[in-house]
C-alpha cells in the first residue's frame, strides 16, 4: 500500500476500509473514534493514529478537529459544513472493486489561457500557470483526465510525481494552508478532441461531463482551476450539498 508500513498499521487500515464496505458508508459519514478502533481490534491509539494518517494522505478518510474522522477526501457534515464536493475518487474506486490511479501525462508552464481563468485564480492576464495533465484510472481503465492549472506565483518549484498520490495533500504540503472549497460547474458534452478521446478510450462523440471547478485554500485564496473530462458511465459523480 505505500513504504514503511508496519504490519499492525496496515491490520488498522484493513480494518477501515473493510469497515466502510461492509457499513456502506458514504463519503461524509462518521467513523469509529480512534479509541473504539484500538478498543475493537485491541491495538494502541498511537497505532490507530498513524494508521488512520495515512489513509488521510490517501484521501480516503479525513479528520474534523473536535469532531472526529469521517469517509472521504473533503467532507460533507454539520462540522464542515462549507463544503460541496464529489465522492472522493479514491473511495469511488474501491466501492468498484478498483484501486484508484493517478497518472500524470503531461507537464508544462504557459500563459494562463484565458481572462476568465485569470479572474478565478486572481492573477494577471499576462501571468503564468503550470497546466498538467492527469489521467485518473480505476486500476487501468481511464475514468477522468484533468486539466489542472495552478499559479506559477504560488507554487514556485513542485515534485509532479507526487500529484500521482494526492494532488491536494500535495498542495496543503507546499501552502501549509487547508483546502477549504471547491466552486464546480457540470456540464453534459459530446467529445470530439482525438487526443483526449484516445486517453480515455472512448469514441467520437461520446458524451461525458466537463467539471469544471475552482479550489480555494481556507484563506479564501484560489489555488487552481480544474477542468476534467469524466465518463460517468464508469466513475459515477455524486454531489450533496448541505446548509451549515
Amino acid at each position: 500500500m505505500v513504504d514503511g508500513i508496519t504490519e499492525k498499521q496496515r491490520e488498522v487500515v484493513d480494518y477501515i476500509l473493510r469497515k466502510i464496505k461492509d457499513d456502506g458508508l458514504l463519503p461524509g459519514d462518521k467513523l469509529d473514534t480512534e479509541i473504539a478502533i484500538a478498543k475493537n481490534i485491541g491495538i494502541t491509539r498511537a497505532t490507530v493514529r498513524e494508521a488512520t494518517r495515512i489513509l488521510i494522505e490517501q484521501q480516503r478518510i479525513y479528520r474534523v478537529k473536535g469532531s472526529g474522522l469521517y469517509v472521504g477526501s473533503i467532507g460533507i457534515s454539520n462540522h464542515a459544513g462549507r463544503f460541496h464536493a464529489l465522492s472522493p475518487f479514491d473511495y469511488q474506486a474501491q466501492k468498484h472493486g478498483y484501486k484508484g490511479v493517478r497518472k500524470v501525462i503531461a507537464v508544462s508552464i504557459i500563459r494562463v489561457p484565458s481572462h476568465d481563468m485569470a479572474q478565478a485564480l486572481r492573477i494577471k492576464n499576462s501571468d503564468k500557470v503550470y497546466k498538467i495533465l492527469r489521467l485518473m484510472c480505476f486500476d487501468d481503465i481511464p475514468v477522468a483526465l484533468e486539466h489542472s492549472h495552478l499559479p506559477v506565483s504560488m507554487f514556485s518549484s513542485m515534485e509532479f510525481n507526487k500529484l500521482e498520490i494526492s494532488k491536494f495533500s500535495y498542495i496543503e504540503q507546499i501552502t501549509g494552508k487547508k483546502i477549504q472549497r471547491r466552486d464546480q460547474n457540470l456540464a453534459a458534452i459530446n467529445l470530439t478532441d482525438a487526443d483526449i478521446l484516445a486517453l480515455l478510450q472512448l469514441k467520437e462523440n461520446d458524451a461525458v461531463i466537463e467539471l469544471t471547478e475552482t479550489v480555494f485554500l481556507d484563506d479564501g485564496t484560489p489555488c487552481e482551476v480544474n477542468i476534467a473530462m469524466i465518463n460517468t458511465r464508469i466513475f459515477p459523480l455524486r454531489q450533496d450539498s448541505r446548509r451549515p
